[in-house]
Order: C-alpha cells, then structure tokens, then sequence
C-alpha cells in the first residue's frame, strides 16, 4: 500500500460552460484543491480535453447553445474510458423533476443551482476528487495483489512438487517402522489412509473414506475426543498426539495419532502417523494396577493387624495371652501370603490352605487330624478369609475342643455342590471326642471372626454346640468365588470437600449407620468402635448385592462404604445414598486410584490403617449434615 506520507495525486478538473466569467469564478472557487483545472468553452473543446487528459470530475453548465449539458453529458458516457467520471450540473434555471431524471440518466451526480454557494460547490467537487484518488488508488492496490496471487500460485505449484515428494520419503519411512500415515481434508472431511494402514489397525480400512466412516470404527467413549482432536487442531509447527482405542479383529487395539495441522491455500489438512501401541498400553495398565495393588494390600494388612492387635486385646487375661493371640493370627495371615506369593497371587488351593493351618497342631499332638475334600482353587480374597477361619478353628480346639484332650478327632471337609443356580462350596469342621460342648455365653473373638470371615466369604455360617463336639458348616456360591478376580475399578480419589471442623460441631448423636466393608476383622473393629460410642450398626456387609439390598430397603441415618468390594466397587450403592440424600463417606486403601463418578468424587473419604479419633470426627460431621437435611425437609414440608 502507498506510505501515509506519500504525496498527493495530482487530478485534473474540466469546468464546461459558454460563459468565461463563470469560468473564472468556478476557477477561484476551487482553488486549494490540488488538482488542475481545464477550462472549456465549448462541447468540442470539452471533448478535446477528455480525449487527451485524464479526469477526475467535470462541472457543466446545463445551457450551453451549441450543445446542451445533457447531451454532452451522454456523449461522454458513451465512451468506455469516461463512463464513470463524476458529472456535476449547473444550472441558472429552475429544473423540473423530469429534468433531474434526465440528467441523473445521462450520468450526473449532482446539481448545484445558481446562484452558487462557494463553499457547497467546494465541498461536494472535493468528495469526488478524494472518490477519484481512492478508485486510482484500489487500481493499483489490485494490480499488485494480482501479481502476488500469481506469484503465490507458482510458488505452492513448486511447494506442491516438493510436498509429493517428501510425502513418497515419508511412506518409505512410515513402512519401515510399522507407521501408517493419514491425510485430513478439513474441507470435504475425507480421510486418506497409507497403503499399511490396514496391518497397522489390524482390520480392513480403504485407501479413502469419510470421517464418520472412520469414527465408526472408533470406540464409543473416545469418539468426542476423536472429533475434537480434528476440529482443534493447531495450525501451527506443533505436533499434536492422541491416543484412541478402536475395534480390530484382535478385539480392542490402541492406537497413537501423532498428526500436524497445514494449510495449503484454503485447504486445511491434518498430516500424520498412526501407531498400534495396544502392547504398550496393556503394559502400562498392569503396571499401574500392580502399583494400586500393592498400595492397596499393605494398607489393608496394616489395618487387618491394627483390628486384631485391638480386637484381640479386648479378650485378653494377661500380656502373655494377648501377645499369644495376636502372634498366632498374623501368622495365620501370613502363611496364606505365602501361598498366595506363591501363585502370584492368582488363587490358592484350599487343599494346601488347609493343611499349611493344621500342619503346627498335628506335629504337637497325636490327635487325628481327619482333612478329606475336592481340589477347588479359591481366589486370594476367599483364601485369606478362609485361613483366618481355619485358625480360630484349630486354635479354639486347641484350647477348648477336641484337640485340647487325647483321643479327640476332628474333621475337616468339603465338597463342590452342583445346583440349578450354580455350583456351590459346602465346607465342614466337625469335632468329636473332646469335653462336653456348650454353647457359650459370649461370643468371644475367635466365634465372631468365623462368623464375619465366612460371611465374607460370600456364604453362610452355622455353628452347632452339641455335647458330642463342636461343629462348623459354611455353604457358599463357589462359581463366583473361585474365578480369578479381574481388573478392579480403579481411579482418581481427589481431596474430599472441606469438612465441618470437628471442633464446632456437637457431639454425634445416637445414629444408624450402614457399614459396608469387605474385609472380615476390619468390618468388626469399626462395628465394635461405633457400638461402643452408642450406635447401632446395620450390617456389616462385605458383597456389593448385600449393600444394594440395604441400601434400598434398610431405614439409616448416615453411611461408610468402603470402595472396593472384591471384584466390584461401591459406586452403586453411593448412588442411591445421593439419591436419598443419606450422608456416606468412602472407605478405602488406595492412595490416588479408584475410579468413582465425578460427582461422587467430592464425598469425604477415610483411608485405612484407621485412626479411632479420624472415625469419630467423621461420624460426627456425618450425623451433623444428616440434621441438617432432616431439618430442612421438615421446614420444606411444613411451608
């Protein structure tokens, strides 16, 4: 564009009238303009100048006697180099309104009437000048913009050639490293797949197809991501990456865009990589798995030993026997994470379970140790429940059963049940020969972790004290419980929302509280911990279809879910407590992974080992918020 300094245009005027003293005071009128003014007299002398000069306006009178303005005016419309030169009439005569049309048909512009106002008759010259500079001005402006564009066209005809050619490199490069290469057209939404592509994807992909065509293909969660990696691609020197999961003939592959967004003349394109990285990606799961799960274990065995170490204190007589107690129970544990290490951790069989657990009594003892049962495999879960059973057991007969007098049996069995709703585990424990059996009068520590470990075993318990011996039967669904237990629900457990401080909120009343909790001693520390402050617990449950019924049918006043129910998760169940706006809080022995809904993701949590005060203040702040909202429904209800 010209620079704003640039000097003014010089423009020619042409004043047409028969009249030289008019002339000459047009002359005077529209000095300052910086334009040159031509004067003519006569219609041949304005035609004359017109052939010659460039003009930018023309001031006519409209009464001349060789000619009239207008048909002068017409005569210079005619000819193609003048038809869109300004005209403006003067006219000492009043004009009709068929005199106006007349002349504005023949190509004026204006009309200034006589007598003239110098300043009107300046003003209106010097706007057609000025429309007269610009219009040269755009001339030019287009001039140049044309040779640009031709110039811009030859160089993207060379960018072309060149882009062809390293397109051919790159589908050399791209076959060599197992990479498939795409194209994007942003305009027409097609997509152009490398001649790989399809061993790459592992399934059929033409060379050409639509976009949605491709997103069919796409899996359903990561379709939208799909889209808007496309439609906010940056057009810049950047690379952006994407990965993206879709249906093969292998079942699911994951896939790694890496793409670059160019535009080639109005076209934009997407150029780009794709890379099947399925083998990577299941590498990574089961790294970050093994990282929650081992988060997750030790933080469960911490809090199993904090609940015996406090549950087996309750009972005890003296330091020795409580020392006794608990050293006997977590070896219990640890002979089953023995077995389980043993297997990686992928299930244990009972056979050997059972024996590890009866091995040190039988070496002290010549008492009959009768074991009998099918070969079933029990998932890790089942089989550390099941030792914690078999080593109340064993110890109680130790202590108190057939095994504490010579000449007392006990015998152990099981067996794989087939009926119409699945195959189901039937184990015994039947004692005979020992001193007289009664029932109890208080359940001590040993009957209540039989009862709540069987009950997390996913079965039913039934303890039968006869006066022939004591006898222990457990019959659960087996199918579900000795299926190796697959990719638990993992995800992010973010900072609860701010709770009340504890100081400032009164002392918890007395509440119903639903425990849902998967891990036997743990469930019962909690359930004694709440009893003892002066609530009544519901549950505990350790299966997810247990916590459903209970948190659907059950009346409760507040909730403690823990995350991880085996194989499920408790999401479910905390949607319904949403739903009723019964206040819960999550349980839970991983640091940073679960995989919750986003809007139950703010909820308080609590993380095992416990803390008895953090339990507390925890219910406290729960019983808090469960008055709070039964005082606002009764005032919604009563207004």
């Amino acid at each position: 564009m010209p620079a704003e300094n640039a000097p003014i245009e010089p423009v020619n005027i042409l004043l047409v009238d028969d009249q030289p003293g008019k002339l000459l005071t047009y002359e005077a009128i529209l000095d300052g303009l910086d334009a040159t003014l031509i004067k003519a007299t006569t219609a041949e002398e304005a035609l004359t100048a017109l052939l010659k000069t460039d003009i930018a306006v023309i001031l006519m009178d409209v009464c001349m006697p060789d000619l009239d303005g207008f048909e002068l005016a017409a005569m210079i419309r005619d000819h193609p180099r003048h038809e869109k030169t300004a005209v403006i009439f003067i006219s000492a005569v009043r004009l009709e309104t068929d005199d106006l049309l007349k002349g504005y048909r023949t190509g004026a512009v204006d009309y200034v009437s006589v007598p003239v106002v110098p300043e009107i008759l300046k003003a209106k010259v010097q706007i057609f000048v000025e429309l007269y500079r610009k219009t040269r001005q755009l001339d030019a402006l287009n001039a140049e913009l044309e040779e640009r564009v031709k110039q811009r066209a030859e160089q993207l005809e060379a960018s072309h050639a060149a882009l062809q050619e390293s397109s051919e490199r790159l589908r050399l490069a791209s076959e060599a490293a197992k990479l498939a290469t795409f194209e994007y057209d942003a305009t027409t939404q097609m997509l152009r797949w490398s001649a790989n592509t399809s061993d790459v994807l592992h399934r059929d992909v033409p060379e050409q197809q639509s976009f949605e065509d491709f997103m069919s293909v796409v899996h359903d969660d990561d379709r939208e991501m799909v889209r808007n990696y496309v439609r906010t691609a940056n057009y810049a020197d950047s690379i952006a990456e994407l990965e993206y999961r879709v249906t093969s003939a292998r079942g699911i592959s994951w896939i790694l865009a890496r793409g670059r967004a160019i535009n080639i003349g109005e076209t934009q394109r997407v150029l780009g990589t794709v890379l099947d990285i399925t083998e990577r990606k299941s590498a990574e799961s089961h790294q970050q798995l093994l990282m929650a799960e081992l988060d997750h274990r030790v933080k469960n065995i911490l809090a199993n030993v904090a609940a015996i170490a406090r549950l087996s204190s309750a009972n005890a007589v003296s330091v020795a026997s409580f020392a006794s107690a608990l050293d006997g129970r977590i070896h219990a544990m640890s002979s089953a994470h023995d077995l389980l290490r043993q297997s990686s951790w992928t299930g244990v069989d009972l056979h050997e379970l059972v024996q590890g657990a009866l091995a040190p009594f039988r070496s002290r003892s010549t008492n009959d140790i009768i074991v009998d049962g099918d070969r079933i495999r029990l998932t890790s879960k089942f089989g550390q429940s099941m030792a914690l059973v078999l080593h109340e057991l064993v110890t109680n007969a130790v202590k108190h059963g057939a095994l504490s007098t010579a000449g007392g049996k006990v015998n152990v069995g099981w067996s794989r049940i087939t009926t119409p709703e699945g195959d189901k585990i039937a184990f015994s424990w039947q004692e005979r020969g020992g001193p007289h059996c009664s029932k109890p009068a208080r359940n001590g520590f040993g009957l209540a972790v039989i009862r709540s470990a069987a009950s997390e075993c996913g079965g039913t318990a039934e303890m039968t004290f006869s006066p022939e011996g004591f006898q222990f039967d457990f019959q659960g669904e087996l199918s579900s419980r000795t299926q190796l237990v697959g990719t638990r629900h993992i995800a992010i457990v973010p900072k609860a929302r701010t709770p009340l401080p504890a100081a400032n909120i009164p002392a918890a009343r007395s509440c119903r509280i639903l425990l849902v909790e998967d891990e036997a001693l743990i469930a019962m520390q909690l359930k004694l911990d709440l009893e003892t402050e002066g609530h009544t617990v519901v549950g505990p449950y350790a299966q997810l279809s247990e916590g459903l019924r209970a948190a659907t049918e059950t009346n409760f006043d507040i909730a403690l879910l823990d995350i991880n129910l085996g194989a499920d998760n408790s999401a479910p169940i905390a949607e319904i407590l949403d739903r009723r706006m019964i206040p819960f809080a999550f349980t839970t022995g991983y640091n940073d992974l679960v995989f919750l809904p986003p809007r139950l993701r703010e909820y308080p949590h609590l993380k095992k080992p416990y803390n008895p005060g953090d339990v507390t203040d925890l219910i406290k702040m729960l019983a808090f918020r469960a008055d709070e909202q039964h005082a606002a429904s009764t005032s919604n209800q009563v207004a």
